[in-house]
């Protein structure tokens, strides 16, 4: 089946500053956008898609604000949809559960705790469906907001408090002594989440601008990755203080 998006468009005027190339054909692929214009020999002007800051589009003009500071303005009736197709591509959502190295792994086999592939599946969870409820939406506004930083954080806290209280029945030295250790293993984690949180905010009020996308998705594969580091601590706590009989 042909994707619909790498269809080449015809394109009425490109000019980039000032300066008017004349008709040409847009044709877009995972990575950049070829505008070949039609006179000389045809050679492409190519837009790499991670040097495009901006995309806006009015009426029948696409214009396009380059890292470089280059204005690039591609007059076509397809604008629109030109332009969905380029910021649907700039906002693809990084592969973060690559980052989780540690979760399935076979690490778990030398535990001393049974319950060890249950609590890190448990740790891992709100990570992970978010990520599920990102993938499915439509939206951008709504794949950020899929990675709710007080939802996440409290999700953390739930999931130590889950740990500490199979470990210890009745409040007690040992039970706060524990909570403080595992809170201050977490710190790294619940500030990339905060983190995050900061920079989706400022994505969301302005989801055209792609640079702010970009900081998100960097953030986001940071906190995968710290959620992953922060999780080598945790589990060895947790072996260290098993659950009760």
């Amino acid at each position: 089946m042909i994707d619909p998006s790498r269809t080449p468009v015809g394109v009425t005027a490109v000019r980039i500053g000032r300066t008017d190339l004349g008709a040409a054909i847009a044709v877009l692929d995972d990575e950049s956008m070829a505008v070949i214009i039609r006179v000389a020999d045809e050679r492409p002007i190519r837009i790499r898609l991670h040097s495009v800051d901006a995309a806006a589009v009015e009426g029948d003009e696409l214009t396009l604000l380059l890292d470089d500071g280059t204005r690039v303005t591609i007059v076509t009736p397809a604008a629109e949809r030109l332009a969905g197709d380029l910021l649907a591509r700039c906002r693809t959502l990084p592969e973060v559960t690559l980052a989780l190295r540690t979760f399935g792994s076979r690490r778990a086999m030398s535990h001393r705790r049974d319950s060890a592939p249950a609590d890190q599946r448990r740790f891992f969870a709100p990570l992970l469906e978010a990520r599920r409820a990102a993938g499915a939406a439509p939206m951008p506004a709504a794949v950020i907001a899929a990675f709710d930083a007080q939802m996440l954080a409290q999700a953390v806290a739930d999931a130590l408090q889950e740990f500490v209280a199979e470990r210890h029945a009745e409040s007690g030295p040992a039970r706060r002594a524990l909570e403080a250790e595992l809170e201050e293993i977490v710190e790294p984690l619940v500030a990339a989440i905060h983190a995050l949180g900061g920079v989706g905010a400022e994505a969301r009020e302005a989801v055209h601008d792609l640079r702010l996308w970009r900081s998100w998705a960097v953030q986001l594969r940071v906190t995968f990755e710290t959620a992953d580091r922060v999780w080598i601590s945790l589990d060895a706590a947790l072996d260290i203080a098993p659950t009760r009989r």
